[in-house]
């Protein structure tokens, strides 16, 4: 059977493990050509596939927060795999915890250039290729966190709330041009990222979730490749939540 994604090449930031390392294995099974980005080496699982799939997936070294860096990301993708027609914003940062009167300056900042310069970066780059070849698909995660209050880590919630509404307002500006935008709101979820939490906090999200446990990357990839594949084709501006449940209560 052909894949989801046959013809397709797909940039994922954020890729050396956890969600982003699911996804463009994922990607790669439904028969993409993925540019597999982060600024971190990749983990175990990407590098098998890496070795595995040479001539399909290539990983690159970016940082995010870089214009230039981007730049020269989208010249190395366009030359070894060809123009993406998927972007999947997925790299971010946690930040440090703090609620706003112990944040600081550099903490609030550190967040925002991660979770949303990085965003605005990525979709900054690419869309005007993704104009000119007539649409294109891009899902930027955010985090159920930019959805519903919780308290303390103002910097990680305040830039993923910031990251759902720069989703809504370009998927609302590209739409005409073909580009579907939209925004994947994550909950607890089994990633490098998340295990930075202490126990207190790990048994409190747990808690919040209606299905009371944290799922696994693999649980998440299947939503962004559906957002990513054709299937979607009238989805755009939307916000979609993996969470368990949690965005509900």
């Amino acid at each position: 059977m052909p894949g989801r994604l046959d013809g397709k090449t797909a940039i994922v930031t954020g890729a050396a493990t956890g969600i982003g390392s699911a996804t463009a294995r994922l990607f790669l099974a439904e028969g993409a050509r993925v540019f597999a980005a982060d600024i971190k080496e990749p983990g175990d699982a990407l590098a098998a596939a890496l070795t595995e799939n040479g001539g399909r997936m290539c990983f690159h070294q970016l940082d995010v927060r870089s214009e230039e860096a981007w730049s020269a990301g989208l010249a190395r993708c366009v030359e070894e795999l060809g123009p993406p027609d998927v972007l999947v914003n997925n790299a971010g940062a946690l930040g440090s915890g703090k609620p706003v009167h112990e944040e600081t300056l550099d903490g609030m900042t550190a967040a925002f250039e991660s979770n949303v310069l990085g965003m605005f970066l990525g979709m900054k780059t690419v869309v005007p290729g993704m104009i000119e070849r007539g649409g294109g698909a891009i899902v930027n995660v955010s985090s159920v966190w930019g959805w519903s209050g919780v308290e303390n880590n103002a910097a990680y919630q305040t830039s993923k709330g910031a990251a759902v509404m720069l989703s809504k307002n370009a998927g609302v500006t590209y739409a005409p041009h073909n580009i579907r935008v939209n925004c994947l709101l994550p909950g607890y979820i089994d990633t490098p990222m998340s295990r930075g939490v202490t126990e207190d906090e790990a048994r409190m999200l747990v808690d919040f979730t209606p299905l009371g446990r944290r799922a696994e990357p693999h649980e998440v990839a299947p939503m962004i490749l559906f957002l990513a594949s054709d299937e979607a084709s009238f989805v755009a501006a939307g916000n979609y939540m993996v969470d368990g449940g949690m965005a509900a209560l």
